[in-house]
């Protein structure tokens, strides 16, 4: 095992790391093609507000349509998406690349250079959801119906989801991308095969993800059938507590594993 008695520190070897990684993963074909995705929703709202908004009763405002968009597309589906392919790839990126060599015989600890390449992830996804997110909003707010005044709070609370949303899948992918050699299919799966578990009713939804997130989204549509779609609702403060005890649990097994796990890079 490589000595790391002499090693850099953490916080400047996790800052070093960050810095390389972010330039990397901004600039990227990833990144052109998951911004593309994320911003779907801004032409959604474009739409609405150019040919729908007259057209839809009056009961439905553009509220209820950004209501939709956070809970059904970012936070159950595009936010997972981008987790998926980033954080898988924080580790398996250098294997292919043939470049983890040059990471691990470096006087840096390992616990560090996941650190900060899981930093510069969560720097990127944030920096292509959050303006999409704040620009659906303001287009959709604006529309008749809707008091943009009364709704700006809720706008800063489901930021706060999204931020999460990216936190607790992106942890849940880096430990699968240190644990599996192709963790892309096993990841698919599970967000939308057991992740549909949180549309059942019971107790089943408790052991998935998306009805923690889910339950903290305010924008529940009023009707029979519409607000069934965003599933039942669990207590916000202790769905805050799960998804931080399993962000931190997610993080800290792939970093252990990571620490730990011998690489030997094909020739």
């Amino acid at each position: 095992m490589r000595d790391t008695s002499r090693a850099v520190p953490f916080l400047p070897s996790a800052r070093a790391v960050f810095g390389l990684s972010l330039e990397g993963m901004l600039w990227s074909r990833r990144s052109l093609v998951l911004g593309g995705l994320l911003a779907i929703p801004v032409l959604i709202a474009i739409v609405y507000r150019l040919v729908l908004a007259a057209r839809l009763p009056a009961e439905i405002t553009g509220l209820h349509l950004y209501g939709y968009l956070v809970a059904l597309f970012w936070v159950r589906n595009a936010l997972p998406l981008a987790a998926l392919f980033y954080a898988t790839a924080l580790i398996a990126d250098e294997v292919e690349g043939r470049t983890l060599t040059y990471l691990l015989t470096r006087p840096v600890r390992r616990s560090a250079i996941l650190a900060g390449k899981f930093a510069a992830y969560v720097v990127t996804t944030l920096c292509l959801s959050l303006p999409a997110a704040v620009v659906t909003f303001f287009v959709l707010a604006t529309s008749r119906g809707v008091g943009l005044a009364g709704s700006v709070p809720d706008l800063f609370r489901d930021l706060g989801v999204l931020v999460l949303t990216l936190l607790v899948y992106g942890a849940l992918f880096a430990l699968m991308g240190v644990l599996m050699k192709r963790p892309l299919i096993p990841g698919l799966l599970f967000l939308f095969v057991w992740e549909l578990i949180a549309n059942l009713p019971g107790y089943m939804p408790r052991f998935t993800i998306t009805a923690w997130l889910r339950s903290l989204v305010t924008h529940r549509p009023a009707g029979r059938g519409v607000s069934e779609m965003f599933g039942q609702v669990l207590p916000a403060g202790l769905s805050l507590v799960v998804l931080a005890v399993l962000t931190v649990a997610f993080l800290w097994l792939a970093i252990r594993i990571f620490s730990r796990r011998e690489y030997v890079l094909d020739q």
